[in-house]
């Protein structure tokens, strides 16, 4: 049975969630009672981008393996030098960090860990959409 072909615009229209989060965020003056809202709406749309981020970069290097289920069943960093040795844009220390980010916000959710992540965001937004780029040129897109 044939895959589906990869449909990277999810991907593409999250990480555009992304950086209009971070702009409106940034708009608000401080003290603003939306201020603290944006942040969390930043900080959403990291985790999602971020999840589909790795999906994706995993489901682009299944459909390239001659062994799927190697890939399928490989680890984070594993799974991050497979995509460096393919040639996409992924700095395993870099992608490291994002993960212990999304970690850090699923286990301990509080005012300096929220300020840390919505800051580092638009970093994750330049990293991912790099990869992104890539993951497209690879699929033909």
């Amino acid at each position: 049975m044939t895959q589906p072909p990869i449909d990277l615009a999810p991907l593409r229209r999250a990480l555009a969630m992304l950086d209009e989060a971070i702009l409106f965020w940034h708009q608000q003056a401080a003290g603003s009672a939306l201020k603290p809202h944006l942040r969390s709406a930043v900080i959403q749309s990291f985790e999602y981008s971020y999840e589909l981020s790795v999906r994706s970069l995993r489901r682009v290097l299944v459909e390239r393996a001659q062994s799927a289920e190697r890939v399928t069943d490989l680890g984070f960093n594993d799974l991050l030098r497979a995509g460096a040795d393919a040639g996409f844009p992924v700095d395993p220390l870099r992608w490291r960090q994002w993960r212990e980010m999304r970690n850090a916000t699923s286990h301990a959710y509080d005012e300096k860990t929220a300020q840390s992540v919505a800051s580092e965001a638009a970093a994750f937004a330049r990293e991912a959409r790099m990869l992104l780029d890539g993951l497209e040129a690879s699929v033909g897109r």
